[in-house]
């Protein structure tokens, strides 16, 4: 987690003034302000805030290396091979008008444009409200190695709640590999709770009921959310359970570790959502195991889950530990059509997150979900924990391994592919689903072709049109500079919605097609 001490800078893209001469007002206070200081302000997991112009000048030194060796901001997964929602990659572009801020002296700008900073709540949550939380009594760690601890935690309501968003806000951000969250409708977890002295038990007191499961964080982990009428129903009278994972070394620290609840606003027809990993590490999922890692290799393992009906996906969560070096999952439709995923070519155990689809991804009953870890167990892997290399099983310290693929999902309804989920999308279809600023798709629905029609001065660079599955049916460049409309033919394509995304200098938008 020392990577969560970096600088967490993401940009948009600038105006024309920008890109000449970048001023604090408006241009990098904006850029700053949605995309940085969601993790650098007073309680954030920051090491320092990004909440005024003082701020950022003062990070100025370290803010070029950080986005210029794209170890900022952190996006482990390759948009090449798929894009998620509320993605945060730089183009080169973005990189140099940062850094041209910086080299022409951080010039402020002016005042009257200079937008107002962010607010969060006390507790350093970016939640716009928060409708309960759940929160262990601070925990003195009592070991330098590995420990696991269970902590049982009352659930007051006397009705079902709906959870709509979890975040995890860990107590010691350094130290914690994992926070699983389930709740236990038994009162067995809770009485091993109070027969120790110490907050919470572990392994030597007795074992943890998980009624259901819940979610679970891990170091890079976000808010996890579902659409707005989507929850996970926890019942009256049970218990939140929290399993916490300590990495070695702290022996003495003290946790906090809380969680942060939203529900959901619907009061009837909300779905229900599940959560865990179909991709194991063991069988039936593991197809060319048994998962063992040599000292001085490195080994591919392949894992494969059949999709016994058709779901509806909204996000992926690929984890390995200090050994895994990339990770790609895709599936397969009976049809014998391959999906991408997700691809994570340099894997980072310091930044693993549930990724969100950009709509929600629906798989067909009888496709094939597959993924291929790599592990590298020599002296190459800086992050190899052993030196020299030593023989590495399947197991829970943060020295062994795992290779698991989780995902968020419910049954599938009618018209669930057309549920968008990446606020990026939804704020440029806007309240006309056809059209965008200064762009227009005609006809739609469509039969044979579709006309875009853009301002010649900002026109579409490059585009592409993908179908319900996230597939890229067609793709190709825009318009020359001098041509206000250009044709994509559809002749081939079946049936269906579809999403159009297209790229200009300005970034990129999106408007959903229906061709007939």
């Amino acid at each position: 987690m020392n990577r969560v001490r970096s600088v967490c800078l993401a940009l948009i893209a600038c105006t024309g003034a920008c890109a000449q001469e970048p001023y604090w007002s408006p241009d990098v206070a904006t850029i700053i302000y949605e995309h940085c200081s969601s993790c650098h302000h007073d309680g954030g997991i920051g090491p320092f805030p990004l909440m005024s112009f003082a701020d950022a000048v003062a990070a100025g030194t370290e803010i070029p290396a950080a986005i210029t060796s794209r170890h900022m901001p952190p996006w482990p997964a390759d948009p090449e091979y798929r894009h998620f929602a509320n993605e945060n990659v730089l183009t080169q572009a973005e990189i140099n008008a940062i850094v041209d801020w910086i080299n022409f002296g951080a010039p402020f700008g002016d005042p009257a444009l200079e937008p107002e900073p962010p607010e969060f709540l006390p507790s350093g949550s970016t939640l716009g409200q928060i409708d309960h939380a759940v929160a262990i009594e601070p925990y003195t760690l009592q070991y330098n190695t590995d420990e696991y601890r269970w902590f049982a935690i009352p659930n007051p309501f006397p009705q079902t709640i709906y959870i709509n968003k979890m975040e995890v806000l860990p107590g010691l951000d350094a130290v914690v590999h994992h926070c699983d969250i389930s709740y236990d409708v038994t009162g067995s977890s809770m009485a091993f709770d109070q027969q120790t002295a110490l907050p919470g038990f572990n392994s030597s007191t007795g074992s943890p009921t998980y009624s259901y499961y819940m979610n679970a964080w891990q170091p890079g982990g976000d808010v996890v959310e579902y659409p707005e009428n989507w929850g996970i129903a926890v019942p009256p009278g049970s218990d939140f359970v929290l399993e916490i994972h300590y990495g070695p070394g702290a022996q003495g620290q003290v946790d906090s570790t809380r969680i942060n609840l939203q529900f959901t606003t619907a009061t009837t027809g909300i779905r229900p959502v599940s959560v865990g990993w179909l991709l194991g590490q063991g069988a039936p999922t593991l197809v060319d195991g048994p998962f063992t890692l040599p000292a001085n290799t490195v080994r591919t393992y392949h894992q494969e889950f059949v999709v016994p009906n058709t779901r509806s996906f909204l996000a992926i969560c690929p984890h390995m530990h200090l050994l895994g070096k990339s990770y790609k999952v895709w599936f397969e439709t009976p049809q014998g059509d391959s999906i991408p995923l997700i691809d994570i070519p340099q894997w980072d155990f310091h930044w693993q997150r549930y990724y969100y689809f950009q709509t929600v991804q629906v798989i067909p009953a009888g496709s094939r979900i597959k993924s291929e870890g790599v592990y590298d167990n020599t002296i190459a892997n800086p992050y190899n924990p052993n030196s020299p290399p030593e023989n590495v099983y399947l197991g829970p310290t943060t020295t062994d391994e795992m290779f698991l693929t989780y995902f968020i999902w419910t049954n599938y309804q009618s018209g669930d592919e057309n549920i968008i989920i990446d606020d990026d999308l939804i704020a440029s279809l806007g309240a006309e689903p056809a059209s965008g600023p200064s762009l227009h798709v005609h006809p739609n629905p469509a039969t044979g072709a579709i006309t875009i029609w853009t301002d010649p001065a900002a026109p579409v660079e490059r585009w592409s049109l993908r179908d319900a599955l996230g597939r890229s049916a067609r793709s190709g460049n825009g318009s020359p500079r001098s041509s206000d409309h250009f044709m994509i033919s559809t002749d081939g394509l079946r049936a269906g919605p579809y999403l159009l995304e297209v790229w200009r200098a300005e970034g990129r938008m999106a408007v959903r097609v229906i061709l007939e």
